[in-house]
C-alpha cells in the first residue's frame, strides 16, 4: 500500500486489481469490494456433467461468489453444497456429487456425453 498523504492506493497484484481511499481502512475495505467484483465476473467453468448431474437431482444454482458457487436443494431434506468453479478441480469433489445427486460413475459420465440412457 502507499500513499502520498491525501490519498491510499492498494493493489492485489496477483489479480492485477487496485483501489483507494482516504484512510488505510477504507483502502483496504475497497480493495476487498474490488477483488468481490473482479471475481464475480468470471464465467462458470464447471464442466458440463457436473452442473447437468446437480440440477438433475434437483439442486439449484443459487449463487455464485467469486470461484465458488453455492448449489441448494430445497424440500424434505434440504442441502447445499458448494463447488470450486474451477474445472480441474471439479474430479476431487465426483465422490461427493455421486453421493448427493444417487448417480453412479457410468451415469454421471454419460452426462458429459449429453446422453441420458
Amino acid at each position: 500500500m502507499t500513499g502520498d498523504g491525501e490519498f491510499f492506493v492498494a493493489t492485489c497484484k496477483e489479480l492485477g486489481v487496485a483501489a483507494q481511499g482516504g484512510t488505510r481502512e477504507e483502502t483496504l475495505e475497497n480493495l476487498r469490494e474490488a477483488i468481490m467484483l473482479f471475481l464475480d465476473d468470471e464465467p462458470i467453468v464447471l464442466p458440463p456433467n457436473v452442473i447437468n448431474a446437480l440440477t438433475g437431482a434437483g439442486y439449484y444454482g443459487v449463487n455464485k461468489r467469486g470461484r465458488h458457487i453455492k448449489f441448494r436443494k430445497y424440500g424434505k431434506k434440504p442441502d447445499t453444497l458448494v463447488l470450486p468453479n474451477e474445472a480441474r478441480l471439479a474430479g476431487r469433489f465426483i465422490e461427493l456429487i455421486l453421493e448427493r445427486t444417487g448417480l453412479t460413475l457410468k451415469e454421471f459420465r454419460k452426462l458429459d456425453k449429453g446422453t441420458t440412457s
